[in-house]
């Protein structure tokens, strides 16, 4: 059931992201020993895309019960793209040679064709981060505004009562209408439902920031002193633009690479580096790392040579033209 749940939902234009998640592994007695992708297993993802499917599956049926009898609820709602971010999206996809056009993106069965078609490609991870960046937060109103990640016309969160409170707030409704109760009609006395659709929405937010905050800690400490692979152990490194190489760098007007004024040399979104751990800021929860030689040939000049890192992956988010900016982590697909 869940399977053709799954391929109906996806055949109707829903989003399909492939994104990392970071699972911070501790010791008995609460050291972080580890940062790890979580499990790729395909028994494991088999089983949470069956937990998936059936939950999508009652949060849309409450849903569309909710409208077609025009009673008030907290809906999970997700707006199309911003064009503006489409447009460095498409540059970045054009430099890949899987060229698009921005009108695709503004379709939901368009785009999940567009990022079917990156499955294979070897700079997939950066396009799902860069499509992520380019979508619009998903949040909760009494408006609903359907669903643009799930192609749906009508969605909520019901299925987790006890743990958000939308949830609860919907499941009140629900109850309410079962039961023959007065239940509030729409635009007339649902203010108090904005108000905690507002309250929810931004709590949300919190949540997620501090989220990100204690994983970016526990990478920071687990760094200390450490050579890494990003990705075993599962983390970001921020490289500054003087420690790319002896010359100068700047980035490009799309922000899409950085060049050395001098040389031309060019670093993409997705390229790899070698490079060393040269700090590991606990405080600012950041991990410093330096370029130890050029994949062209020739290594930093004037500079102490170092042991020999691990292979890793260099965002430009990584690289501001000023002074470094430490973006935070992509947040997780609007379709949870």
């Amino acid at each position: 059931l869940s399977r053709l749940l799954r391929s109906r939902r996806l055949k109707r234009g829903a989003l399909d992201f492939d994104l990392p998640d970071a699972k911070v592994v501790l010791d008995e007695k609460g050291n972080v020993v580890d940062v790890a992708k979580r499990s790729q297993d395909p028994g494991v993802k088999k089983a949470y895309q069956l937990i998936e499917e059936l939950m999508l599956l009652a949060n849309e049926t409450v849903a569309t019960w909710l409208v077609g009898r025009n009673l008030p609820a907290i809906f999970r709602i997700h707006e199309a793209p911003d064009e503006a971010k489409l447009e460095r999206l498409a540059a970045f996809s054009e430099q890949a040679g899987m060229p698009f056009d921005i009108d695709e993106a503004k379709d939901p069965k368009a785009l999940a064709r567009v990022l079917k078609g990156w499955v294979d490609h070897p700079a997939a991870s950066v396009f799902h981060m860069l499509l992520l960046r380019s979508m619009k937060q998903a949040s909760y109103d009494v408006v609903n505004l359907g669903h643009f990640g799930l192609a749906s016309k009508a969605y909520l969160h019901f299925t987790s009562p006890i743990r958000r409170y939308p949830d609860l707030v919907v499941h009140r409704v629900v109850h309410a209408a079962l039961l023959g109760e007065r239940v509030p009609r729409r635009d007339k006395d649902d203010e108090a439902l904005r108000d905690a659709a507002l309250a929810c929405s931004t709590a949300e937010r919190r949540a997620m920031e501090v989220e990100r905050g204690v994983v970016d800690l526990h990478r920071a400490i687990l760094m200390q002193g450490r050579i890494v692979a990003i990705d075993s152990p599962f983390v970001d490194v921020l490289l500054r633009f003087e420690d790319l190489a002896a010359e100068p760098f700047e980035i490009s007007d799309d922000g899409l690479f950085a060049y050395g004024v001098r040389s031309g040399e060019r670093i993409a979104l997705g390229d790899r580096l070698v490079v060393a751990i040269t700090d590991a800021a606990v405080l600012r929860r950041t991990v410093y790392g330096r370029r130890v030689a050029h994949l062209g040939g020739y290594a930093d000049e004037g500079r102490p040579r170092r042991r020999r890192a691990q292979v890793v992956e260099a965002p430009p988010r990584r690289v501001a033209k000023q002074k470094p900016v430490r973006e935070a982590a992509p947040r997780r697909a609007p379709s949870r």
